[in-house]
C-alpha cells in the first residue's frame, strides 16, 4: 500500500523525522508504531490515537469518537479514538494526546 498524502502529512509535518515512528499498511488503513509499540491508526484522512476502556470517558468528553470498522458483516470497534483538529494546530495539544496514547501503548499486555 502506497503512502497517502494524509499519512505523509502525519509522519513528516505532525510528528517530524525526529520521532522514532514507523508504520505498516493493515486492513486498508495504516498502523503507526512508536519504538515498536502500536499507538495510532490512520484511516483515510482520520487519525486515531490508542486509548483504553478506562480512558474512554476522557476521550468522549473531548468529542472524540471510537474507531469502528466492519468485521464479518457487523460493526466492530477498537480502543482508538479520533483526534481533534487542534492537535494539527498546536504542539501542546498534540503532545498531550500523544503522551496519553503512548502511555497506553507501553502498558504490558495481560496474559490470558
Amino acid at each position: 500500500m502506497k503512502m497517502t498524502p494524509f499519512l505523509e502529512y502525519i509522519m513528516y509535518d505532525i510528528f517530524g523525522e525526529s520521532e522514532p515512528i514507523t508504520f505498516r499498511a493493515m486492513m486498508g488503513a495504516y498502523v503507526l508504531y512508536y519504538e515498536g509499540k502500536t499507538f495510532a491508526i490512520v484511516d483515510g484522512d482520520d487519525l486515531y490515537f490508542k486509548g483504553s476502556k478506562e480512558l474512554e470517558e476522557w476521550y468522549i468528553s473531548r468529542d472524540s469518537k471510537i474507531f469502528e470498522y466492519q468485521k464479518d458483516n457487523t460493526k466492530a470497534s477498537l480502543y482508538y479514538f479520533l483526534v481533534p483538529p487542534e492537535i494539527y494546530e498546536t504542539r501542546s495539544s498534540r503532545d498531550e494526546w500523544l503522551d496519553i496514547a503512548l502511555s497506553v501503548a507501553r502498558v504490558p499486555k495481560k496474559m490470558n
